[in-house]
């Protein structure tokens, strides 16, 4: 229950913040900047990161939502436990659920997050959710995911 509160309060968050930046500004313009660190900035992205599939919203949405899907019927299936791999599997699915509203809803992603300390891709809370998500995901597949094929502990086989 905790995970489904925690997806629901990312998912808030990023499209509260979408919604405060679409309404206090235009495309393009910048709300404000924190030092050289970020600028709040309004984007419009018709593709996935980098405005990769620049234009594919109907492809983009269908891979959101059965990424989603996929989600939940692996959290009811495996039921897993493990904190990190939870976390990662929630951030992730909160990430691409709120990106799935936009596309669905707006027919774009909207970012507003701009790096100023590098060239990078303008961004929203839910793509950093995806990315913390992925990234523990993988430390959890490197350092606490021992299972082999056959169910056993790594540990206990060598």
């Amino acid at each position: 229950m905790i995970w489904l509160i925690i997806a629901i309060l990312i998912t808030a968050a990023d499209q509260t913040v979408k919604y405060i930046v679409s309404s206090l500004s235009e495309v393009g313009d910048t709300l404000f900047s924190v030092g050289g660190l970020f600028s709040i900035t309004h984007v419009h992205n018709t593709g996935a990161a980098f405005s990769i599939m620049s234009g594919k919203m109907s492809v983009l949405s269908i891979i959101s939502v059965a990424f989603c899907v996929g989600v939940i019927v692996y959290w009811i299936r495996k039921k897993p436990t493990h904190p990190l791999l939870c976390t990662a599997v929630t951030m992730m699915f909160a990430g691409a659920f709120s990106n799935a509203i936009d596309r669905i809803f707006r027919g774009y992603v909207e970012d507003c997050v701009r790096t100023l300390f590098i060239d990078f891709p303008v961004f929203n809370i839910a793509d950093i959710s995806i990315t913390v998500g992925a990234a523990l995901l993988v430390v959890y597949f490197i350092f606490f995911d021992k299972e082999d094929k056959n169910g056993k502990n790594n540990a206990e086989t060598v």
